[in-house]
């Protein structure tokens, strides 16, 4: 078994996608074990986002905090806010706007291929 806080996983800028104003914790990979999932912390600061882009996996994403909105390659919006889930499909594209004025953190669950 192991335990972490995630205060103690280096929090790292993404810049993937023209993403902005967001950070990423690696919070369980295959270095802690798994070798089918890996376990992710994102916060995106009010005023940024993740742009739109693909993977050739799916995510499974739960809100822990603020509301934004996850937008397709068709503009397509779903408004999530804390307490829900997100499922991602395979090679769906994809982004998150934080429109709100609260940081949106979220964990995202995404299988290693």
């Amino acid at each position: 078994m192991i335990k972490k806080n995630y205060e103690d996983v280096n929090e790292e800028v993404v810049t993937k996608a023209q993403s902005t104003k967001t950070t990423i914790r690696w919070l369980i990979t295959k270095d802690d074990g798994p070798t089918g999932f890996a376990t992710r912390r994102f916060e995106i600061k009010p005023g940024g986002q993740v742009g739109i882009h693909g993977h050739s996996e799916d995510h499974h994403v739960y809100v822990l905090n603020g509301k934004a909105q996850f937008i397709d390659a068709q503009n397509n919006i779903k408004e999530a806010n804390k307490g829900d889930v997100v499922y991602i499909p395979p090679n769906e594209a994809h982004g998150i706007i934080n429109n709100g004025n609260e940081t949106f953190i979220f964990i995202c669950v995404i299988p290693y291929l």
